[in-house]
Parts: C-alpha cells; sequence; structure tokens
C-alpha cells in the first residue's frame, strides 16, 4: 500500500506522530550515557580507533567526550594518519547530522518525501534534502513509530559518503546500534558502534 497524495492528511498526521515519538525517545535517552567507538579502515588496515563518552546535549544532539584514542603502530606517516583521521570524523560528523535530524527536519522528511507502507513497516524516501544530491531511505516500525533502519548516500566536498544505520531498544529506548560508512574515494570503511548504555545517576 502506498500513501497516495489523497492521503496527505494522514501524512502530515504521520509527521506529527513520528516527531512526537522522537521528541519523546530524545527525552528517553538524554537520561542515559552511552560510549561510542569509532573503527576507521584504510584498505583492510585499521587507522583509526577513538572510544567517547555520549550523552545528548540541551539541543537533542549527542555530545561526545573522547576517552581514548589511537591509531596503529604500523602506519608509517603521521601526517597520512592525521588526515585519514580527520576525514573519517568528519564523515562520521556529517552522517550525524542525519541521523539526529530536527523535529522540523523530521516534519519535512515526510511532508516532502515519498512514504509508504510495507509489511509492518513505514518507509520514507527523500532526495536533496539537507545537501544537493543526498538520497535518504529510513524505515520505522508502523507500530512503535520507532526507527529500524537509515540508509543515507550524501556527499562531502564533492565525495560520496554512504552510511547504512541500525537501530537497537535498550531499556524501551530507541538508539542506534550500528553506522556502517563506506568513503570510497578514499577506500575507507568506518564501522561506528553504540554500547554500555546506562542510566544517569
Amino acid at each position: 500500500m502506498v500513501l497516495s497524495a489523497n492521503a496527505q492528511i494522514d501524512k502530515t498526521q504521520l509527521s506529527l506522530d513520528v516527531s512526537k515519538t522522537n521528541d519523546q525517545n530524545i527525552k528517553l535517552l538524554s537520561t542515559y550515557t552511552w560510549k561510542r567507538t569509532i573503527q576507521g579502515y584504510s584498505e583492510g588496515n585499521l587507522v583509526l580507533n577513538v572510544l567517547s563518552s555520549a550523552t545528548m546535549g540541551p539541543d537533542g544532539k549527542p555530545v561526545f567526550q573522547v576517552i581514548e584514542k589511537s591509531g596503529t603502530e604500523k602506519q608509517k606517516s603521521s601526517k597520512k594518519q592525521a588526515e585519514a583521521a580527520e576525514y573519517i570524523k568528519n564523515a562520521v560528523d556529517l552522517v550525524s547530522k542525519y541521523i539526529f535530524m530536527s523535529t522540523g527536519q523530521m516534519v519535512d522528511l515526510f511532508n516532502k518525501g515519498t512514504l509508504s507502507l510495507l509489511n509492518n513497516e513505514l518507509h520514507a524516501e527523500a532526495f536533496n534534502f539537507i545537501t544537493k544530491g543526498d538520497h535518504l531511505k529510513f524505515i520505522f516500525d508502523k507500530g512503535s513509530l520507532q526507527y529500524k533502519t537509515q540508509d543515507i548516500s550524501t556527499q562531502m566536498n564533492g565525495d560520496p559518503v554512504k552510511a547504512t544505520v541500525t537501530y537497537k531498544i535498550v531499556d524501551n529506548v530507541n538508539t542506534v546500534d550500528k553506522v556502517v560508512l563506506d568513503l570510497p574515494a578514499k577506500k575507507y570503511k568506518v564501522n561506528v558502534t553504540s554500547t554500555d548504555f546506562a542510566k544517569k545517576l
């Protein structure tokens, strides 16, 4: 079943319902801390390994504090490693803008994007959303309106950035489990994982 133009009221209502669910989820998530690990690979070799503690900031975006950072001893050029680390960090930051969208952006996604219902999933797809040439495909659970996956294709200074985001439920909170990035221009692969969720004391 595809939500057609004549279901415009449903589309607007859905955008509000999903935004509300997302807002409530961010409030719940802001009562937690967790760990984020970024592992960046260049042609199979680990070039970046960063462990950070994370919590939600007052603006509904996560705030990260680096606990431990390391490259690899095999990396001969520290300059090359620094460039790789910077490139990977910028790509992760860019993708985060899509993962943690504002309420206004969520409403825009539903109003401007293409919506479809497939089994128990709600699919939202959009092009040229945050930057020209980007393509988003977000899948929500139809019943709870919680995120299941996000496929993000965008550009960073003309270089393609592709990311697949998978979600998990922790104590009834919908949260990012893993982000896999493909940065083909530099032949980098990046895994970002979220672990050790704990209630703030």
